[in-house]
């Protein structure tokens, strides 16, 4: 499939297009699937496009993550080996919550250079008018987060998911300061923990330019080793 000739290329992803191609083969194919996604393996990447929704704005979304990978950022696949190799946060942190973080990490650097390109925040993600947490969802975590000395490991997971889902939202139109209190009300130290990941996420540059620059490894180490000291001695069901 040429994506200049079914419209999934214009003046605004181009350069981004061709530049990504100098270095990265890149296929385009038709999916059955109603959602854009993105496969990549060593220098080549393949853009599965819906046959029903040829969509530029999902299409420069893939090519966003195509490029994180092209600048050799892999948070998500670094912090799922650090989870791994845990036998307490491994049974604590599901592969869902992992692929969404790493997910979200990847959305948080890439929305900048998707607006840089003149594309609008609105159509950066399918879901950008869902509330990421509702009041609803933050009774139901407290509700379930601990009972005396004991934490459930499906809300402890459900922290962190909703956390970074809030972090990445593309809708700045969405108050959340309210349920971002909540969480730290519940769990200060798991928050302060989400929090300092993110701020030095939000501040690594997507090419180093110091020594004393904060680079992905860095981050995902510093982020799991702060998880698992506030997980010891704790007990989880």
């Amino acid at each position: 499939m040429n994506p200049q000739e079914i419209g999934l290329i214009d003046s605004r992803n181009e350069s981004l297009w061709n530049d990504l191609n100098a270095i990265n083969s890149i296929v385009v194919k038709t999916s059955t699937d109603t959602h854009y996604s993105c496969y990549s393996e060593n220098q080549s990447s393949t853009i599965f496009v819906p046959v029903k929704n040829v969509n530029i704005n999902s299409f420069t979304h893939e090519l966003l993550h195509i490029l994180i990978r092209e600048k050799e950022i892999f948070f998500g696949s670094s912090f799922r080996l650090l989870i791994e190799s845990n036998p307490v946060l491994s049974n604590l942190i599901s592969d869902e919550l992992l692929e969404h973080f790493g997910n979200c990490m990847d959305h948080i650097k890439m929305l900048p250079i998707y607006l840089e390109l003149g594309f609008d925040e609105k159509e950066f993600i399918e879901d950008y008018n869902v509330n990421k947490f509702t009041k609803s969802e933050v009774n139901q975590l407290k509700d379930n987060f601990k009972l005396g000395n004991v934490h459930s490991k499906n809300a402890t997971d459900f922290f962190i998911g909703k956390y970074i889902s809030v972090k990445a939202d593309a809708n700045k139109n969405i108050d959340y300061s309210e349920v971002l209190n909540e969480l730290e009300n519940l769990d200060s130290e798991l928050f302060q923990l989400l929090e300092l990941c993110f701020g030095r996420w939000k501040k690594m540059p997507l090419e180093s330019k110091s020594l004393l620059d904060d680079d992905y490894r860095t981050i995902s180490l510093e982020f799991y080793q702060g998880l698992s000291d506030w997980a010891e001695n704790k007990i989880f069901i």
